[in-house]
């Protein structure tokens, strides 16, 4: 009987499970590696002492998507977005306030404070999507952010929702990409990057630009 060299057909029957999705399925969580933008270093910081408060729930945000394609299967991804934005959240607020206290509860605060901003998550929507005619994956990440700024008798001063739009391309320009791009990729985590990016940036804006904030912190400044 004659032999069957198997591994000549291995090639051959893992592009045939890949192409049936036999391989898909979940994944590790997604890497997230947001920069703060450096425009945020070039607002005009405000020189007072707050506390920030980040809701848990925004903390320990995190989003799984499914991505369902009739030529790579199913693909299940999971995006721990407040790993990442918190930490954000807290070295945006280092750099437009002279002082930062990060608060892990809204009672009994110790330090003496000008004031309070509190973080919440609102909404969190990321969209994965292929086009087959040019084998381009995008993401895209709508995310908003409720900011309040509280007096230090915890009254409302001021309060926003922020709201941004992320987004990151993958292309796959070779084969041997390509075998790569079904069994490993796309990259959708970009497009959660780019959108935390964005929003940190856009809280740094509302908070130094805010008249009611700065109205306040001026009225505080000369009561002191």
């Amino acid at each position: 009987m004659k032999e069957v060299n198997f591994l000549k057909y291995c090639p051959i029957l893992f592009t045939f499970l890949v192409l049936n999705g036999c391989l898909s399925g979940s994944r590790p969580d997604v890497k997230l590696s947001p920069k703060i933008d450096d425009r945020v270093h070039q607002l005009s910081p405000l020189h007072n002492t707050v506390g920030i408060y980040i809701d848990p729930a925004l903390r320990n945000y995190v989003q799984k998507e499914q991505l369902i394609h009739y030529n790579i299967g199913i693909h299940n991804y999971t995006f721990p977005i407040g790993q990442s934005l918190a930490p954000k959240i807290e070295d945006m607020s280092k750099l437009v306030f002279n002082k930062v206290i990060v608060l892990d509860n809204l009672q009994g605060n110790i330090e003496p404070l000008d004031g309070i901003v509190t973080f919440s998550m609102k909404s969190s929507e990321i969209e994965l999507q292929i086009e087959e005619s040019v084998w381009r994956a995008i993401g895209r990440h709508k995310l908003s952010v409720i900011t309040t700024f509280l007096d230090t008798n915890m009254n409302k001063i001021w309060e926003s929702d922020v709201a941004v739009e992320g987004k990151g391309i993958d292309f796959v320009s070779s084969r041997v990409e390509y075998e790569w791009w079904v069994t490993a990729g796309p990259k959708f985590a970009p497009a959660v990057d780019d959108a935390i990016e964005k929003i940190t940036y856009a809280l740094a804006q509302k908070l130094t630009t805010s008249k009611e904030i700065i109205d306040y912190l001026h009225k505080r400044d000369n009561q002191n």
